[in-house]
């Protein structure tokens, strides 16, 4: 049953997807009665991230979207018949998600590592997901569409598109993944896997960090949700 009438949209990696076997942020608030649409999916690029959080948008009408940015120099691939060996030789991110290998920052493969060490450009990656973000702050506003972006990993923003995302991105200072690796989720976590994505700890105090703003109705039972994991 749902909590509230407001319906939102998600996009982020594997740091928030909630498709995955470990429990995210989004699955805590399902949990609660949170009405939520997950477009995301593990190790994928910020353009994946926006591009399926648009695609959606266009299709249906959310009241809430919630972006969470990945790391830069990630390269979403697609697959076909000729090129599955790309993902079949990769020791980690031996996987497809709708016909698209999320090679993250993989330089198994000699065109890969080619590819950052020629092609690879910062810079222009940094722009583009720049312009992005404010063009979909844009479209929010004119269609009556709020709009969370969360930044979870480091970076290189010039200091002036710094200035001109400080209104609209959250954790821009300090990423939420600097601050999982300082907190006692992380030291008293076993991080000896080659897993990044926090632990239900740290989900749930994000979870109940994002409903004190967005779903203030699903902050009492977030807490009754930590208490349960703290006993345990």
């Amino acid at each position: 049953m749902s909590l509230s009438n407001k319906k939102f949209l998600v996009s982020g990696c594997g740091f928030s997807w909630s498709g995955q076997e470990l429990k995210t942020w989004i699955n805590v608030l399902r949990t609660v009665g949170a009405d939520i649409v997950d477009v995301g999916g593990p190790a994928v690029s910020n353009q994946w991230i926006i591009n399926r959080a648009f695609q959606q948008l266009l299709t249906d009408q959310f009241d809430h979207v919630v972006i969470q940015l990945t790391s830069l120099g990630k390269l979403d691939v697609e697959i076909n018949a000729e090129r599955q060996h790309l993902v079949d030789n990769d020791s980690l991110r031996n996987f497809v998600v709708d016909g698209i290998w999320p090679s993250s920052h993989s330089q198994e493969h000699p065109a890969k590592a080619l590819y950052n060490e020629f092609l690879y450009s910062p810079r222009l990656e940094t722009e583009d997901l720049f312009c992005k973000l404010l063009m979909l702050e844009n479209w929010c506003k004119t269609h009556q569409t709020q709009l969370t972006i969360l930044q979870a990993y480091q970076i290189p923003w010039s200091n002036d598109q710094q200035e001109k995302l400080n209104h609209v991105v959250s954790y821009i200072d300090n990423p939420m993944s600097n601050q999982y690796r300082a907190s006692d989720f992380y030291k008293n976590h076993n991080n000896t896997n080659s897993n990044t994505v926090p632990c239900i700890g740290y989900q749930c105090d994000l979870a109940l960090t994002i409903a004190k703003t967005l779903l203030p109705e699903a902050v009492e039972k977030i807490v009754k949700i930590q208490h349960h994991l703290a006993k345990s």
